[in-house]
């Protein structure tokens, strides 16, 4: 079954700009919230529908934040750091792709040639498929076999092992975005209440001020 739509592999929806913004359509396989100047931050790895790994950095998410979503969004070059990094302008959720779940896979070995190729099994298959992602790479544990959570994206002509995760790994990184999501839930609810009670306020002596 095809995840992606019939026009996927010419990526039409990831448009470039030539110097200061571009919009990219594909799915998150990783989300890292981190501290940046005393906020909070994510840094959010995404698959784009052609196969391109681009990290972008959100402040304040508009949609709820995991790996496996599809999402496309809007994002500006900053370059206020000694590093240009993209940052989320805006994001929503692309309702025609569905959502990949991470999936428990057994990761048994992998074998160097021209390239690397990882095997091992999921649902009770055997698979190998080709590792095109340094990072995902290094994540590999040294000890095989060993059971991981992977994202696989379906491109129709090719399937990419796009992340892994450590099973722990991945249950404290539920634990901390529900953590986070609580807490902004919170804030945001405290912020409406402080607004409105800002407004009912009586302040006759203000109103008498020409």
């Amino acid at each position: 079954m095809k995840t992606f739509p019939d026009n996927a592999m010419k990526d039409a929806r990831y448009t470039k700009y030539p110097h200061e913004e571009m919009e990219i359509s594909g799915y998150v396989v990783s989300v890292t919230p981190r501290t940046r100047r005393g906020l909070l931050e994510y840094r959010v790895k995404i698959m784009t529908l052609g196969g391109k790994s681009e990290t972008v950095y959100m402040r304040e998410p508009e949609i709820p934040l995991r790996p496996g979503i599809p999402i496309k969004a809007k994002v500006i070059l900053s370059r206020q750091s000694e590093k240009p990094r993209w940052i989320v302008e805006s994001a929503e959720l692309l309702k025609d792709l569905k959502v990949i779940d991470p999936t428990l896979t057994s990761i048994e070995k992998i074998t160097r040639g021209t390239c690397f190729i990882i095997s091992g099994r999921r649902d009770g298959k055997m698979f190998s498929i080709p590792i095109q992602e340094e990072d995902v790479l290094e994540k590999l544990p040294k000890n095989l076999p060993q059971d991981l959570y992977c994202i696989f994206i379906d491109q129709g002509y090719q399937i990419i092992l796009a992340e892994i995760m450590r099973k722990k790994e991945y249950e404290i990184f539920l634990k901390t975005l529900n953590l986070i999501a609580e807490m902004e839930k919170s804030e945001s609810e405290s912020r409406k209440i402080i607004t409105e009670y800002l407004k009912n306020i009586q302040t006759p002596h203000l109103e008498t001020v020409t």
